[in-house]
């Protein structure tokens, strides 16, 4: 650019920054003339803020249009600024990944202007930005004034409207001091009537030329009353307001009780001149109030002395009655419940909905499914038990709103005495169940065997008498099936008494350590090998000592396994697997048998109980029981796997000490 045309961008720049008293419209103009002029492709003038340890930047104008805000940290602003007021750089003082020839000019305190070439030919720096810096430090005088102009203007007019509003408000000040009906009095320092409404002098019955000028107390209260109000007058004095209720003398002499709010009255210049009452008569009331105070005592002593909680609410669930009793039954005082919505308090968070829409139902509808009935429900005490209830709830309408007391009672012993007998009950029940299963059971499985020896007994009478040459071996079968029936018959009134024993707890429980493995082989393995069909028995893991009754331990093997053998007739022999894990001994008895039918599974351990498919196969219904109750002994659980028709697999599981 040549000097002519240089001078004449100055000159220009200058009067353009001059000539308007918009600041935005100043940075418009200037950016358009700089950039057109100077042929650069962007311009921006940005306001700055401190944003405490950054500085806040806000488009005052940019060309081309960007509306986004920057921020940058204060002390590297402050840096780029150090030493003078015109920065140049090939980035983006706000991004720098934005790379190009850009250059910065502080505008004082007022902002920065940003500017930026992407022509190769035209190259921004010191030497051609120098010659502007003094219309640079106008333009940031010229927007600074600007802004300056414009709150003063603001300001003028905010002034000229807040008078106004004044005058509005001190004439529709006067107009409703004078219509409404609460009565106005002004009086003086000296408590001189200055003015008063008309709904005042209707209240006392005075024109106002009656009263202006009069002594409020001398004309207007008793004298009893007159020490009272001097001391307020003093106290409002001294700036103080109150609220207090004094019965008034009329012209006629008739009693008006009134509410007066009193406060001090002050001048335009903020003088304070004397006191200002508003009055409204509550006669009608106090006469209300007396009669009801009678009803609201007897109320108020049935209220504190019920047996039941007594709680009310509002249309909101708001609580505003609560009992003594409702703070014994819930446990929140009187002080830390009222005002407090009940659905937050002592209601179960389960019922909370349903609560709520109920409340949601009655404003729709004016019915409610539990309101006039007495119901049972579950409540909340304030240290989070939840607790059973008897419930009555009525709804009371007053003054188009609905308010809902609730009568409660708490039924916890109630219901636990209900529980008890009822458990009585049952456990009645199951046990004449069980005295029917044992007269049957027992019936049945003495009278078989008994019956077995009778006829043995008279078989063997008959051989002994008979002239004939006596069969040894037949003699030798009928002693053996003696004694298997004897046997059975001891072995079944040993278990009977075992079940007694495990109810009195006075079974022998005496573990001491041995190997399981060895005990095994040596006790009860032989018992279940010299048949057609063996027992296969194997062991996994590496055997160890294990804290069992030997006694006990078996009576556990020898009724799994007689079982697995009882009830796997003609089918492959049980199998007994001895499994040593770390924490845990397990004994795994299975056979391949009728199995256990599913819906029998649950009762298995039930005394007296035998699976429905059992059949004519022999048994008490014991042996499982006192299996149970024996691994419990040793801290142990029993579990079985079963399939009908494919067999079972019941397995022990004893923790190791």
């Amino acid at each position: 650019m040549d000097s002519l045309s240089h001078i004449t961008l100055l000159y220009e720049l200058s009067v353009k920054t001059l000539k308007h008293l918009d600041p935005k419209e100043t940075a418009k103009t200037f950016i358009n003339t700089f950039l057109s002029r100077k042929n650069l492709s962007y311009g921006a003038i940005w306001l700055t803020a401190d944003g405490g340890e950054e500085i806040l930047f806000s488009s005052l104008y940019s060309l081309p249009s960007s509306q986004e805000n920057n921020r940058l940290n204060k002390n590297q602003f402050l840096n780029y600024f150090k030493d003078e007021n015109l920065v140049i750089h090939e980035h983006s003082m706000f991004n720098k990944k934005i790379s190009g020839n850009f250059a910065y000019v502080k505008l004082g305190e007022f902002g920065i202007l940003e500017v930026e070439s992407k022509s190769k030919d035209i190259v921004l720096d010191r030497d051609n930005l120098y010659p502007f810096i003094e219309v640079f430090n106008q333009l940031a005088v010229s927007l600074e004034s600007s802004y300056s102009y414009q709150n003063l203007e603001k300001e003028i007019k905010q002034r000229k409207q807040a008078e106004k509003s004044l005058e509005a408000n001190e004439e529709k000040y006067k107009r409703i001091v004078d219509n409404i009906e609460l009565g106005l009095l002004e009086v003086d320092a000296n408590d001189i009537i200055s003015h008063a409404n008309n709904a005042f002098c209707k209240l006392v019955e005075y024109e106002l030329h009656e009263i202006i000028g009069k002594n409020a107390s001398e004309l207007l209260l008793r004298e009893s009353d007159r020490e009272s109000m001097k001391k307020r007058n003093a106290s409002r004095k001294r700036g103080n307001s109150d609220v207090y209720q004094i019965p008034v003398i009329t012209k006629s002499g008739t009693e008006k009780w009134m509410v007066i709010s009193g406060a001090p009255n002050f001048d335009s210049q903020g003088n304070q001149v004397g006191s200002i009452g508003i009055h409204l008569d509550i006669s009608d009331q106090r006469r209300l109030a007396n009669e009801n105070a009678f009803k609201d005592s007897k109320l108020s002593n049935l209220f504190e002395v019920s047996l039941d909680a007594l709680i009310s609410v509002n249309d909101l669930g708001v609580v505003i009655e609560w009992n003594p009793q409702a703070e014994k039954i819930f446990g929140y005082t009187k002080e830390e419940i009222m005002g407090q919505e009940l659905s937050k308090t002592i209601i179960p968070h389960a019922f909370r909905k349903a609560h709520s829409d109920g409340m949601d139902n009655f404003h729709k509808t004016g019915h409610g499914p539990v309101l006039n009935k007495r119901i049972e429900i579950t409540a909340l005490r304030k240290n989070g038990e939840e607790f059973p209830i008897e419930l009555t709830i009525f709804p009371i309408e007053h003054h188009d709103s609905h308010y809902f007391t609730a009568f409660v009672r708490d039924i916890t012993e109630i219901k636990q005495s209900r529980e008890t007998m009822t458990e009585a009950l049952k456990q009645q029940t199951e046990l004449n169940t069980l005295k029917s299963k044992f007269v049957s059971m027992t019936s049945h499985e003495l009278r078989t065997p008994l019956t077995t020896i009778s006829t043995d007994i008279e078989l063997m009478n008959y051989y002994i008498e008979s002239p004939k040459e006596v069969d040894k071996s037949k003699l030798s079968n009928i002693v053996n099936r003696m004694n298997t029936n004897a046997d059975r018959l001891n072995h079944l009134i040993s278990n009977i008494l075992l079940i007694g024993q495990l109810d009195s707890d006075k079974v022998p429980f005496n573990p001491e350590p041995i190997e399981v493995s060895e005990y095994f082989e040596k006790n009860i393995l032989p018992n279940y090998t010299n048949g057609a069909r063996k027992l296969t028995y194997s062991i996994e893991g590496n055997p160890y000592n294990l804290n069992v009754d030997k006694n006990l331990f078996t009576q556990i093997n020898d009724n799994l396994i007689s079982n697995a053998f009882k009830y796997s007739e003609g089918g492959k022999a049980p199998e007994v697997v001895l499994e040593y894990r770390e924490t845990e001994f397990l004994l795994h008895v299975k056979d391949f048998g009728i199995g256990i039918p599913k819906s029998d599974q649950e009762k298995l351990f039930s005394t007296f109980f035998r699976a429905s498919n059992v059949g004519n196969v022999q048994g008490s219904g014991l042996g499982l029981t006192i299996v149970n109750e024996f691994v419990k002994l040793h801290e142990g659980l029993i579990t079985f796997n079963s399939k009908e028709s494919e067999g079972t697999t019941f397995t022990v599981r004893i923790p190791v000490d």
